[in-house]
C-alpha cells in the first residue's frame, strides 16, 4: 500500500496500515533461546484507536514468550509480490491480556473463523499499548514515531464505540444495498454479500467470505449520530449523488 496522496502525514498513514491488516508478524523475546528473537504470524485486529488486538492461546510459544516478557513488535505490510517497496509499519510496545467485551467483538467480528477458539479457556485477547512506531513509505520515506503519533485519540468518541455493534446490526439487516454498493463503488471490491463488520471514528470495515474492504470517512466521527450522517454521506457517494 503507498501512501494516499490526499494525506501523507506519516502517523495516519502508518495507522491505516494497522487497521487494514488481517495479518502480522508478531515478535516476542523467546524464553527458549535466553531471549533470542522470535518472530510468528499471528491474526490481527484493533481497538477504535488503532491498537492492534491479537487473539493467542497459552499454550503456544510466543504465549509463553509473552509471559515472562510483554515487549512485543508487530510489522504491518502488504502481501505482495514487491511488498518491500510498498508502506509497512513496525509496532513497538507491550501485550497486556484484555477483558473488554469491545475489543473481543471487534477481533471476532474482523475473523469469524477464530469464534471457535475464543471460547476455549487457554485463548487469551492482547491489546498492544503502542510505545512507537517504525514506518516505511518507500525510499526515502522513513520514519520513527511516538506512539500517540500513530494511535487515534479517542477520548471523545466513547459513545461510537458502545454503539457500534447495534450500528453494524442495524446496517447488516437494513441496509445491504448500501453496503454493497460501498464495497463496489468506494472500495473498488465487485461482488455481493458484503457485510459491515467494524465502524471507528476514521472509517468502517467490510467483509466478504475471505475479502474485506477499509472505506475511511471524510472526516473522523466521535457519536452514532455524526456516524450515522457519515454513512449517509457514503451511500450518496457510491451511488454517484455527491
Amino acid at each position: 500500500m503507498t501512501i494516499d496522496d490526499r494525506d501523507k502525514e506519516p502517523g495516519r498513514v502508518a495507522r491505516r496500515l494497522i487497521r487494514t491488516g488481517r495479518l502480522a508478524t508478531l515478535a516476542t523475546l523467546d524464553v527458549e533461546t535466553g531471549g533470542g528473537p522470535y518472530a510468528s504470524l499471528t491474526l490481527s485486529a484493533c481497538g477504535h484507536d488503532a491498537a492492534p488486538l491479537v487473539l493467542l492461546s497459552d499454550l503456544a510459544r510466543h504465549s509463553r514468550n509473552i509471559a515472562a516478557d510483554n515487549r512485543v513488535s508487530l510489522l504491518y505490510a502488504k502481501s505482495t509480490r514487491d511488498a518491500i517497496t510498498q508502506g509497512r509499519t513496525s509496532v513497538v510496545g507491550r501485550a497486556v491480556p484484555s477483558d473488554d467485551p469491545l475489543l473481543r467483538q471487534r477481533f471476532l467480528a474482523r475473523h469469524a473463523a477464530a469464534q471457535i477458539f475464543s471460547r476455549f479457556t487457554d485463548f487469551r485477547l492482547y491489546r498492544i499499548e503502542v510505545d512507537s512506531a517504525h514506518f516505511v513509505g518507500g525510499f526515502g520515506n522513513i520514519h520513527t514515531l511516538d506512539g500517540d503519533a500513530v494511535m487515534f485519540d479517542t477520548r471523545a468518541a466513547a459513545s461510537l464505540a458502545a454503539a457500534e455493534t447495534e450500528i453494524i446490526e442495524h446496517m447488516n439487516a437494513d441496509h445491504t444495498e448500501s453496503i454493497n454498493l460501498y464495497a463496489h463503488n468506494l472500495a473498488s471490491r465487485p461482488g455481493m454479500d458484503w457485510r459491515l463488520v467494524g465502524i471507528d471514528p476514521e472509517g468502517i470495515d467490510l467483509c466478504r467470505n475471505d475479502a474485506d474492504a477499509r472505506i475511511d470517512f471524510g472526516e473522523p466521527v466521535h457519536t452514532p449520530d455524526e456516524a450515522q450522517a457519515a454513512l449517509v454521506k457514503l451511500a450518496h457517494r457510491a451511488r454517484g449523488e455527491a
